[in-house]
């Protein structure tokens, strides 16, 4: 599949409460050479790229002036962060369906997840985010009820695809919602689920991380990245995947920071890849870390003292200018 071929698809004309489509700049990722050309595909991505001057994305080499970014907190059980943006008037459920809605989300505050389910039932077939999306996470988890990954990501595909193509706004606390559901269906469709029932789809995935990415959405960010990176459902382009990758970083995604330092690690900038992967370090957890610190360790013993010196500078500058103000949120 080429970028030609994904002009078919709908371009999102919406946006999330306040949230506005950009493309990352990312000069520090972006100046290994050998990086792939600039393309352009059907999902409005020209008219993202003509607003990377707006919204530039700073890297380790480049640290001078730039634009801060807002970080949200996010409850737990959240892929990743988004940020916060003004709120604005929520979609009407009927008077019981909102009743039911409320009793649902103080048992379920209580993690009374038994007596949460049966309130979400009406809500949730009334078109609610919010209840569509606790259905999801509740079974996906086994919160009350037995894992099933097929009704799981049955109500996470329902709020991803209601958003798509019906919702024109959503308030401050349903577009967490909305783009957990979206990156959550397009890591499942970018590479197909079983035991979800999600079948394979690269078009439908391109779009939903696009989607989450340009509102903000860290792990859609590096989704998106990597599949530019990677060619997979439009033409491959290395140079705007890196971008995307350090968007992610920046907002101390580790396993976009993770990638970049492996990029860095096989073109043989060693400097560059030690202070990606201590990056990732700062917040990466389990198995990833555990990969990280046999990377940083390895590295460490093939530098010399000034290009540790190097790597240790660059490190810090970057942290100063992008400190870890938010928690991980759990997956």
């Amino acid at each position: 599949m080429n970028a030609r071929s994904t002009r078919k698809d709908k371009v999102p004309n919406r946006h999330l409460a306040g949230g506005t489509q950009y493309a990352p700049h990312c000069s520090y990722c972006c100046s290994m050479g050998g990086v792939g050309q600039q393309t352009n595909n059907g999902f409005g991505l020209t008219r993202l790229r003509l607003a990377a001057g707006i919204m530039l994305v700073a890297g380790v080499a480049v640290l001078s002036s730039g634009q801060t970014w807002a970080q949200a907190q996010l409850p737990p059980g959240f892929y990743s962060f988004a940020p916060s943006k003004q709120e604005v008037p929520v979609g009407q459920l009927s008077p019981q369906a909102q009743a039911n809605l409320d009793a649902a989300l103080v048992a379920y505050r209580a993690k009374d997840f038994g007596a949460s389910l049966p309130y979400l039932d009406l809500p949730s077939s009334e078109g609610s985010i919010q209840a569509n999306w606790l259905l999801a996470h509740m079974f996906r988890k086994g919160l009350g009820v037995p894992v099933d990954q097929v009704t799981a990501f049955k109500h996470y595909g329902r709020v991803a695809q209601d958003y798509v193509d019906h919702r024109s706004e959503v308030s401050g606390n349903e577009r967490y919602f909305v783009l957990d559901s979206l990156t959550r269906m397009a890591n499942s469709l970018r590479t197909g689920n079983k035991k979800a029932g999600v079948r394979k789809n690269v078009h439908k995935a391109l779009h939903y991380y696009q989607t989450a990415a340009s509102a903000g959405h860290a792990g859609a960010q590096y989704g998106f990245g990597l599949m530019y990176l990677n060619g997979e459902g439009v033409a491959r382009d290395r140079s705007y995947g890196m971008r995307w990758l350090g968007t992610a970083a920046q907002k101390r995604y580790a396993p976009a920071a993770a990638l970049l330092g492996d990029i860095y690690s096989d073109s043989g900038d060693k400097v560059r890849a030690l202070v990606w992967y201590r990056i990732a370090a700062d917040t990466a957890g389990g198995s990833l870390n555990s990969r990280i610190a046999k990377k940083n360790k390895a590295l460490q013993s093939e530098l010399n003292q000034k290009s540790l010196g190097e790597a240790n500078r660059l490190y810090s500058k970057w942290s100063r200018r992008f400190p870890v103000r938010t928690r991980q949120a759990q997956n």
